[in-house]
């Protein structure tokens, strides 16, 4: 009698965005459309796409809709707009490039990790400036 046991490669055990896990598939072409999407974004000749990069692409199960994660120096919105700007060129290039049937609707996004990294240097710093060493406890480190 054979022996049937569960593939392993079904769920990843990375979790993702929001603690949910996607599939190899759905991985790998996240993957690809990020590969083809920073590739398209360098070739764009425009200063307010210059500093962008793309750090993630979630696309769902049906694949049609693709979540793009950008970051960019400042984490501003105004650079996830220039991006949107350029949405028709990025949109052809995937459909050039990727063997998928059908480009999904790209949805652009600031990176939420980095913000809430900044978040956490800001917070930090500002604990940092906070400290501030009475002058006896100054004189009694610079006798140690």
């Amino acid at each position: 009698m054979s022996r049937r046991t569960s593939r392993g490669g079904r769920g990843n055990s990375r979790g993702g965005r929001g603690g949910r896990g996607g599939n190899v598939r759905t991985d790998r072409i996240g993957s690809t459309l990020r590969e083809i999407i920073a590739d398209e974004l360098t070739r764009i000749d425009d200063d307010s796409v210059a500093y962008v990069t793309v750090t993630e692409v979630e696309v769902d199960n049906e694949l049609t809709k693709a979540r793009v994660f950008l970051s960019s120096l400042d984490l501003a919105e105004e650079d996830v707009d220039g991006v949107r700007a350029h949405e028709g060129r990025i949109k052809k290039a995937i459909a050039r490039r990727a063997r998928i049937r059908r480009v999904p609707d790209l949805e652009f996004h600031v990176d939420p990790g980095l913000i809430a990294g900044t978040r956490v240097n800001d917070i930090l710093m500002g604990l940092e400036q906070d400290r501030v060493l009475s002058p006896d406890e100054e004189e009694a480190d610079e006798e140690e």
